[in-house]
């Protein structure tokens, strides 16, 4: 943290006021305080504007913008520091939208005021200090580098106004209060992240950062029936250390309907995290590279008993019979073998269309167990409301209404009811009605026909399957 105040202190001059009305629109007005050179803005601090705004549009008091590379995490901290002006207006400009009379923008740097802001509408009172004593909906906007007390940021972000402003301005310190606060923590971590160093033959040396993510979704959120099979199969063997514990997992479904939260769940249950690999994390322009970036990933978990590696969406991993080229080949043994591994981490793929995989990917030993996942039924689609209520904090307008919806949403996925509520939500003005959930049904068209077809293909291939298998496959009757 000392560093990166240290660097940008050292492009600092002497504190500037600056009157940016022009910059403005018509009925706003307001100034900006700095102790950095203002530049003309880049795209990191606008990635971080945005991020702020949608902040501010959803009500969120706290908002944690993590960084995985210390070299990111310090452009982010320079950029807004030197590009302020940029970070001002780009906020300011959704002010009307939000209902805002008067906005605070302050840059904390280990707990020192880098630079501040005021912006206010000047359009209902001729005198800025009249406007701030007669309006309630001003706000503080709070950016730092690390937790701060809010308090005592507020008091000293109106103590830099008192101290650098202009003589009419510094009135605004002695008046101003705030309906809400706002803080931004611009974090850096690195205890939940896996970096690996390459060094590409046709380029510079450089690191691969991967995310570790702490799983939100319980074995509870997935379907009755399917639990005790989890349990007996997966999650007490891995917990027990058993030498019988399956090391690989493919999970089968048509699109929506939970592949990746069962995967999420079994993580859970596990006591452990979660690392997600995609062709877009190792694949390289380079011949040859790509097969060695996903060797030295795989280098680096082959000893975490921590993790649990999700490979989602693993369709691209076709049958090498349909290779078009080599290098594809090569990237399939590369996978075969560390799927052969015993010193691994626990792989879990999940595929709409098993039917295209390598079959030696997914056979007993590599991959053990298959969980096939159909369309919910009634009774699930149910529980996915309730839960979806809950985590949306969604009023309902009577207790039959959820059971109603779960009937008058035969074949539904969980992706699609996730839509549906909201949209009923949406309609409702955050309570679900009877209207509401009508309104927002005419918004989908759901082809039986068809997803009773997916649903027949789905279990003809679990019945060929070699692989112990766990199904969830409701029949039509229970939909």
């Amino acid at each position: 943290m000392e560093l990166i105040s240290d660097n940008i202190r050292k492009s600092t001059k002497a504190t500037t006021f600056e009157v940016i009305d022009r910059f403005l629109p018509s009925d706003l007005a307001g100034f900006i305080i700095t102790q950095n050179i203002l530049g003309d803005g880049d795209e990191t601090t606008l990635a971080l504007a945005t991020k702020i705004v949608s902040a501010l549009y959803r009500g969120v008091q706290k908002k944690l913008i993590v960084f995985r590379d210390r070299e990111n995490y310090q452009r982010a901290l320079r950029s807004i520091a030197v590009n302020f002006k940029q970070l001002v207006l780009h906020i300011v400009s959704e002010m009307k939208l939000l209902d805002l009379d008067l906005v605070l923008i302050s840059i904390v740097i280990d707990d020192d005021i880098s630079a501040l802001s005021v912006i206010y509408k000047q359009s209902l009172a001729s005198d800025v200090f009249d406007y701030i004593k007669q309006n309630q909906n001003n706000v503080a906007v709070i950016i730092s580098n690390k937790n701060v007390d809010v308090d005592v940021i507020l008091n000293k972000s109106l103590g830099f106004l008192n101290k650098h402003g202009k003589k009419y301005y510094r009135e605004i310190a002695k008046h101003i209060q705030f309906s809400n606060i706002y803080t931004i923590i611009l974090a850096l971590d690195t205890d939940n992240v896996i970096k690996i160093k390459l060094r590409e033959d046709y380029g510079k040396e450089s690191s691969l950062t991967i995310p570790i993510n702490i799983p939100t979704w319980s074995v509870n959120d997935l379907p009755e029936r399917i639990r005790e099979d989890l349990r007996t199969l997966i999650i007490d063997p891995i917990i027990a250390h058993a030498n019988y514990a399956p090391r690989g997992i493919i999970i089968v479904g048509p699109p929506g309907v939970g592949k990746s939260v069962t995967a999420e769940a079994l993580a859970n249950a596990l006591g452990k995290r979660v690392v997600r690999i995609n062709p877009g994390v190792y694949r390289s322009m380079w011949y040859g590279m790509t097969e060695k970036i996903l060797s030295s990933i795989f280098s680096s978990l082959r000893r975490r008993k921590d993790i649990v590696v999700l490979i989602d969406d693993a369709d691209f991993l076709v049958s090498r019979f349909n290779a078009i080229h080599e290098a594809f080949i090569a990237e399939m043994n590369i996978w075969l073998n560390i799927l052969q591994e015993r010193q691994r981490p626990l792989i879990i793929m999940t595929t709409n269309t098993p039917e295209v995989m390598d079959p030696a990917l997914i056979r007993p030993g590599r991959l053990d167990i298959a969980i096939f996942m159909g369309y919910p039924d009634r009774k699930m689609r149910e529980s996915i409301i309730l839960n979806l209520c809950r985590i949306y904090n969604i009023k309902v307008a009577n207790e039959t209404l959820i059971n109603d919806i779960a009937y008058r949403t035969k074949w539904f996925n969980a992706a699609e009811l996730d839509s549906l509520v909201r949209i009923a939500a949406s309609k409702g003005k955050g309570v679900i009605t009877e209207d509401s959930v009508e309104w927002a049904l005419k918004k989908f068209h759901i082809n039986y026909s068809e997803r009773r077809l997916i649903q027949d293909s789905i279990e003809s291939y679990a019945s060929k399957m070699s692989n112990v298998v766990i199904s969830y496959i409701p029949k039509e009757h229970e939909i």
